[in-house]
């Protein structure tokens, strides 16, 4: 894969837009649907992404919560050409064979965070710890390219912990 040459930098910018409601199955929790388009300003694919987004968080106890977050990124032509497509130069490079991506998802994936206030009330601030856990699935033409199917994988894992502040 590195014979296929070094890509320049993307710099993706753009809106995100969402609505929130509470109280669903508790007075605490809430569901939330959010949109994002991102469009690369630096010039690298001059493509555009849009990644929808639901998300779902309750308090389990007075000191911990959780959050289950599910998504997905569609993207035009030129991202996917960027990222999965193999020219003729880079399949002659790499010893890839030559792919054409086309628009469409490109990822679905869902993350479960969960958090832990230290003296036990979310609702006073104060240091929390955080875990993370996430899976994601490369689909479609993203899926079908050499860079995946041969050479990478499908399946993507996320795992992370932290310490937060609340004032």
């Amino acid at each position: 894969v590195a014979a296929a040459g070094e890509l320049d930098t993307a710099v993706e910018g753009g809106p995100s837009a969402g609505v929130s409601y509470s109280g669903l199955l508790n007075p605490y929790d809430s569901i939330s649907f959010s949109v994002d388009a991102r469009w690369d300003v630096a010039g690298a694919h001059e493509g555009f992404t849009v990644s929808p987004g639901v998300t779902y968080f309750t308090p389990v106890s007075r000191g911990a919560a959780v959050s289950l977050a599910l998504s997905a990124e569609h993207a035009d032509d030129k991202f996917q050409d960027y990222y999965y497509s193999v020219t003729p130069s880079q399949a002659l490079a790499s010893g890839l064979p030559v792919y054409d991506a086309g628009a469409g998802f490109n990822r679905v994936g869902a993350n479960l965070i969960g958090g832990f206030d230290l003296d036990g009330d979310l609702t006073n601030g104060g240091l929390a710890l955080f875990a993370i856990g996430g899976y994601s699935r490369v689909i479609g033409d993203a899926a079908d390219s050499p860079f995946v199917a041969d050479r990478g994988s499908r399946d993507q894992w996320l795992v992370g912990g932290g310490v937060g502040y609340t004032f």
